[in-house]
């Protein structure tokens, strides 16, 4: 990160609003105007105040500052080369966008973990692997003679519970890449942007209360929204799921099996009998049981990972918008974000 230009322009306007404030004072003292001197008096304290807020958010934000130092020792960087660019100056930024959409694995707790997006996707690829397949063999009609039967009566079912799945887990990668671009965008404008333009503004008469706002703003996003996905991992971190890729793995080449079975057999439906169905039958029986037993487990994992995509950041937003508002208190004016007043 590098000193922005918007420290310097407010320490600038900040020392002409000073002499403005002397001169309106001297003019109340000298012409002995009650108004003057109440209008001197107040902008010469206002602009005290904002050299004391200017001073105060450069030693805490500028480079080794120390809002940076305190995030940087809360949040260890997950991995210094894949953090570039935004993510580099901010730790805590860093490990959340690793946490949501890193190919990496993350350490909560001393131990490792996948990422939230590559957890998603080891189970989506080989579930809809899974799902074709089974919707082949539900779709295959196999004819013995004038006998002709399919599987989709006996495959529906699971085919349906499948779907859900599936849209669930793209759901939520949907999800998890919305976050990671809104913490990537954090990076690239609450300091080097929103912080130095609220600065500017709060040192201005007029639009004192903006730049307030948005100083909170921009504190809010880049220091309390990251460091809350650092507990959100906490949180999650204490809990696994036992469902993972091997378990569907095994299911599709077994469903693979019966569909290529399947298929020679209606290739020689003229030539064989019905006693032939047996063994494929007992091993589609076989694949559903083992799919129901499987079911319980997918949908625990898709549980926890529907809480970790949008209820813990939910959690998240509220902490991080009460946050905004209490700072934009200190800076003296007020935001309001409607429902969520009554956090």
């Amino acid at each position: 990160m590098v000193y922005f230009p918007g420290y310097a322009i407010a320490i600038a306007i900040i020392a002409i609003m000073l002499a403005v404030a002397g001169i309106l004072l001297g003019l109340g003292y000298s012409l002995d105007d009650r108004k003057l001197k109440e209008l001197g008096r107040a902008e010469l304290i206002q602009s005290l105040i904002n050299g004391v807020i200017v001073g105060s958010l450069f030693i805490a934000f500028s480079p080794g500052g120390l809002v940076i130092n305190l995030i940087n020792s809360i949040a260890v960087m997950p991995n210094p080369s894949y953090c570039t660019g935004a993510l580099s100056s901010n730790s805590a930024i860093c490990f959340a966008y690793n946490y949501l959409a890193g190919y990496t694995s993350v350490t909560i707790n001393g131990v490792k973990h996948q990422t939230l997006l590559s957890s998603a996707l080891s189970l989506l690829v080989p579930l809809s692997m899974l799902y074709v397949i089974l919707g082949v063999i539900g779709a295959l009609k196999v004819g013995i003679g004038i006998i002709s039967f399919s599987f989709s009566g006996l495959l529906n079912p699971l085919l349906s519970q499948l779907n859900y799945a599936i849209s669930a887990i793209v759901f939520a990668i949907t999800g998890i890449e919305v976050q990671a671009v809104l913490l990537k965008f954090v990076g690239l404008t609450a300091v080097p942007v929103l912080l130095p333009t609220g600065i500017v503004l709060r040192t201005f008469y007029f639009t004192r209360r903006l730049g307030g706002a948005i100083i909170a703003v921009a504190i809010g996003l880049f220091a309390v929204l990251p460091l809350t996905y650092l507990l959100d991992a906490q949180l999650s971190g204490e809990y696994s799921s036992s469902m993972n890729a091997a378990t569907i793995s095994s299911l599709i080449t077994n469903s693979t099996q019966v569909k290529n079975a399947l298929s020679g057999i209606n290739a020689q439906s003229n030539t064989i009998s019905l006693g032939f169905l047996d063994p494929v039958i007992n091993m589609l029986s076989g694949i559903v049981s083992q799919i129901e037993n499987a079911l319980e487990s997918l949908l625990n994992y898709i549980a926890l990972l529907i809480v970790e995509v949008f209820f813990l950041p939910t959690f998240s937003i509220i902490l991080t918008i009460v946050s905004i508002r209490e700072l934009a208190r200190i800076l003296g004016t007020e935001i309001s974000f409607g429902r969520f007043d009554v956090f």
